[in-house]
């Protein structure tokens, strides 16, 4: 009787939408890619928080054709550090006329399917694709560069100032191969280098490189190269592979020497 009865006090609650954009943005910093990408969709203020490409380094932006090079303008993908490279096949399969044997007697082979260059790269794609990734300096990894037929015919310093900022690197022509990404063909690897090109490319990578692993096989300019620069080049990368398809006849006396 006469007794107050004591109110609880209320206690104030903060939504998650009412956090400083810096600690929103440090929670993205946590979240796996699948949720990252859903969190982006939640708003329009998570939506511009989610244009940071600090979060998104760890994306792997795929090119299928000329039209998807937009994808490397993105804001939010000018940190992303790998990049793939598609190819699909645009080859019709060829008539010709053939035998061979058998226990069951000969027959005649009426057609085969050739593998045939990728239309976007070779209609000036290719050029379009190393312009764009120069841009983006954060790039370390191009998966399917290998197989990417005309990079020869491109100006050396754009050709090397992506290539030099590579950590794995396959300058490769021959050997293993590739399925199209449309399943109807197989590619061989065709990274070829003009001797401009290529030694450029060892100039820079004798001076300063981000190149951790170098494998170079096939090339028909490499003994054009200096014995000097060779060396120089190749001993400022962590792992260099000199086999498979590479032929020790590649070289010159002098550049082995050198080397070794």
């Amino acid at each position: 009787m006469g007794q107050s009865q004591s109110q609880p006090e209320s206690q104030s609650q903060t939504h998650i939408t009412d956090l400083p954009n810096e600690v929103v943005s440090g929670i993205f910093q946590f979240l796996p890619p699948k949720d990252m990408k859903s969190a982006v969709l939640v708003c329009k203020s998570w939506s511009e928080i989610g244009e940071n490409p600090n979060l998104w380094t760890w994306a792997l932006v795929t090119v299928h054709s000329k039209e998807d090079l937009h994808k490397l303008k993105i804001s939010r993908i000018q940190m992303v550090q790998e990049i793939e490279v598609t190819h699909r096949s645009h080859g019709k399969e060829q008539w010709y006329k053939g035998m061979w044997w058998g226990w069951w007697g000969n027959r005649e082979l009426s057609k085969k399917e050739f593998p045939v260059e990728c239309n976007w790269i070779k209609e000036g794609g290719l050029a379009d694709l190393f312009q764009v990734i120069s841009e983006i300096t954060s790039v370390r990894r191009i998966r399917g560069l290998e197989y990417c037929v005309g990079i020869s015919d491109l100006e050396p310093d754009l050709v090397v100032s992506v290539l030099n900022s590579l950590e794995e690197l396959k300058l490769s022509r021959g050997g293993k191969m590739m399925r199209t990404s449309d399943k109807k063909t197989w590619l061989e690897r065709e990274m070829v280098l003009s001797k401009e090109q290529l030694e450029l490319l060892f100039t820079a990578t004798a001076e300063q490189t981000n190149l951790k692993y170098l494998e170079v096989s096939g090339q028909p300019h490499v003994k054009e190269v200096s014995p000097e620069l060779y060396a120089a080049a190749l001993s400022n990368v962590e792992v260099v592979r000199l086999e498979g398809h590479y032929q020790v006849e590649d070289l010159t006396e002098k550049q082995i020497e050198a080397l070794f």
